[in-house]
């Protein structure tokens, strides 16, 4: 490797979602336990301005009209990816598990000014 050349560029494991909703800070999805493929974008929002409102919705044209490849997406990041401390389960069932992941800190976090 050329010593000019910078090493190569980690990508975050949240990036696949954050191409399905890209404005998004806060997304809540499902998927079939049973069968990772099986996965749906529910909800997309942004942090609100201040600490103790509600979440800003996005609407609903950032949500892609691909469901398949919507699914595979979110299906290989639970897959992979659903045990880091940003994704939370917030409901499990035969059918499917529902999952709330922050993809950003809010802005008013000590988390927000570093790096991502």
């Amino acid at each position: 490797m050329d010593p000019n050349t910078p090493p190569p560029h980690r990508t975050p494991p949240f990036d696949s979602l954050r191409e399905l909703a890209p404005s998004a800070d806060v997304v809540y999805i499902r998927a079939n336990p049973r069968d990772w493929t099986e996965g749906e974008l529910l909800a997309a929002y942004t942090w609100p301005q201040h600490p103790g409102e509600a979440f800003v919705p996005l609407d609903h044209a950032t949500i892609p009209d691909d469901t398949h490849h919507t699914a595979l997406t979110i299906g290989e990041f639970l897959n992979s990816w659903r045990h880091l401390p940003v994704v939370g389960m917030l409901h499990a069932s035969d059918a499917a598990y529902t999952y709330h992941v922050t993809l950003a800190p809010p802005p008013w976090s000590a988390a927000a000014g570093e790096p991502r």
